[in-house]
């Protein structure tokens, strides 16, 4: 009696449909992936162009690091 119940199942199993999977991509948003401003100048002559050229490089890489974050918020952990 057993066997017929098992036999049963495998038969109702076997006529399921087959299982589609379909990939979801979180869309990130354009001004996300365009890069940011760092120092576009040439080689520093003096003090005050190695301060401007630290500043500018600072403002960029927090800028870099603020784009990173936003999208490992939208993309989720994987």
């Amino acid at each position: 009696m057993r066997l017929c119940l098992i036999f049963c199942a495998v038969a109702l199993a076997a006529c399921s449909r087959p299982v589609e999977y379909i990939e979801v991509r979180p869309t990130v948003p354009a001004d996300l992936l365009t890069p940011c401003e760092g120092w576009a100048g040439g080689p520093p002559t003096t003090e005050g162009d190695v301060l401007r050229i630290i500043a500018a490089e600072a403002s960029g890489l927090a800028c870099a690091n603020g784009k990173l974050a936003s999208v490992a918020q939208i993309v989720g952990p994987q």
